[in-house]
């Protein structure tokens, strides 16, 4: 398009987006036309601190972060591998994982088994917007595959411009190749806000780690974004105002409370008498009788009430809940307009940020590379992983009304809309073990020749045999 043809239909053009406008009303709106990368440069130490900050005095903060961690990962993410000849989970790569991942062997700092790892690598990326997971070897263990979970700080973020040896470009401590791809890291040797035995803060150097070491851990939302964002910057300032403006009424009232009452004259000219006795009381006190003196009189002040208090808390704690992701009913507690439907509505729209981020961020960025770690180890210890295949089993998410959830899930199996399987998976457990210990209790049921209601092989919905149901009725009477 002609440029001079573009600007000629820029001044005439009457119509376009308000939003665009530079109107008195939107003259104060400064928006930056920074890159992704261009903005975390300037903006992300401090909004990690104040996250930080955040976390740490505030309960809101601190729960909404704690919210996001006990749903997407809870107890963990679960993986289960299934071989080729095994159809139980006995299968030798299932056994070693087994072995490994519920121990603290897979931590370099020998305190977490891998579930536990995965709770505290969210919490880092909710609080901090990212985080940094090693890859390291320990000859001295039966698998010596182990990870080390290092915050964000470590990443040399003013470490920006081109590599001295081979021309990379490397943007806030990550190398880039000429193609663009990732091939090494600059990590500081130790925490830049740590300190050493002399109390002093620490000095640190940044040296180069390939790749193939490191996991680097967050949510992108723009396209090219290197480093990861705080969770809860579009609340942080809301969440700041909120806790001073609570600091400031509990402190009012507090002030309030300590003028119980004042004493003041009835007529000044008496009060002046050089013989007027003016001692007063200093404290009021439970059943107590004062005679005042002459031209004296009380009054009691009429304490302030917060107006509207809880109406404007709830309407600030409704945007942070939506800067953080999570629910309104979640983040406070608060269950007292909500009604079944409302609640299960914000609990399945919560229930599919839940799922997209256990797929993006941990299943992905995590448990797949640790996967093909850990195969490539067995691999070189003799164990043949080649048909050994994989799969993620979040963890449950709770019902809300299981007395309508659950015969809805039983006619979507029998529907065909869905599968044991999968609804088994929903419920946070392996369907190999489940259905495998399921086997095992119904054979230990027939040796000990008990039958139960719940036994569905023998007894109907209605209580009654499946022999007698069968041939006492309808298949309509049989299925009620």
């Amino acid at each position: 398009m002609n440029l001079k043809f573009w600007k000629k239909t820029k001044k005439n053009s009457k119509r376009g987006y308000d939003a665009a406008s530079k109107s008195k009303r939107l003259k104060s709106w400064f928006a930056s036309g920074r890159s992704a990368n261009g903005e975390t440069s300037i903006a992300l130490p401090l909004l990690r601190d104040r996250s930080r900050d955040l976390r740490r005095n505030n309960s809101y903060a601190a729960k909404a972060i704690s919210i996001l961690s006990s749903n997407i990962v809870g107890a963990g993410i679960k993986t289960q591998f299934t071989e080729p000849g095994f159809t139980d989970t006995d299968g030798p790569v299932e056994a070693q994982w087994k072995q490994w991942a519920n121990s603290t062997d897979c931590d370099y700092d020998g305190q977490h088994d891998l579930d536990s790892l995965q709770g505290l690598i969210i919490e880092a990326v909710a609080e901090s917007g990212e985080v940094l997971v090693r890859k390291r070897f320990n000859s001295a263990m039966n698998i010596p595959l182990q990870y080390q979970v290092l915050e964000s700080d470590f990443l040399a973020i003013h470490k920006t411009g081109l590599a001295p040896e081979d021309g990379n470009t490397i943007i806030q401590g990550i190398e880039f190749d000429k193609q663009g791809r990732r091939v090494a890291y600059w990590l500081y040797d130790r925490h830049p806000g740590g300190q050493d035995k002399h109390g002093l803060f620490s000095q640190v150097e940044a040296k180069r780690i390939t790749a193939d070491e490191i996991y680097h851990i967050y949510r992108m939302d723009r396209p090219g974004q290197a480093r990861g964002v705080p969770w809860g910057a579009p609340a942080m300032i809301r969440i700041k105002d909120l806790d001073d403006f609570a600091d400031a009424t509990v402190m009012r009232q507090k002030v309030a409370a300590c003028f119980t009452a004042f004493v003041r004259e009835i007529n000044p000219e008496l009060s002046e008498k050089p013989d007027q006795d003016c001692e007063l009381m200093e404290r009021l006190e439970p059943a107590l009788i004062e005679e005042l003196p002459f031209g004296k009189t009380i009054e009691f002040p009429n304490l302030p009430t917060p107006e509207n208090y809880k109406e404007f808390t709830s309407t600030e704690l409704h945007s942070v809940a939506a800067g953080f992701g999570v629910t309104y009913e979640s983040l406070t507690g608060d269950f007292s307009d909500t009604n079944f439907s409302a609640g299960r509505m914000g609990w399945i729209e919560f229930s599919r940020n839940v799922k997209k981020w256990q797929k993006q961020i941990m299943i992905l960025k995590f448990l797949k590379p640790v996967v093909k770690d850990f195969k490539d180890t067995l691999t070189i210890m003799g164990v043949n992983t080649s048909n050994a295949s994989e799969r993620f089993v979040p963890p449950r998410r709770e019902m809300i009304d299981p007395t309508k959830e659950v015969p809805a899930i039983i006619e979507g199996i029998r529907a065909g809309i869905t599968n044991l399987s999968d609804e088994i998976m929903a419920q946070g457990k392996d369907p190999n073990e489940h259905l495998s210990q399921y086997k095992k209790d119904m054979e230990q049921l027939d040796k000990l020749e008990l039958t139960l209601d719940s036994d569905a092989r023998k007894t109907a919905k209605n209580g009654r045999s499946q022999d007698s149901s069968n041939q006492g009725g309808t298949s309509s009477e049989t299925q009620d």
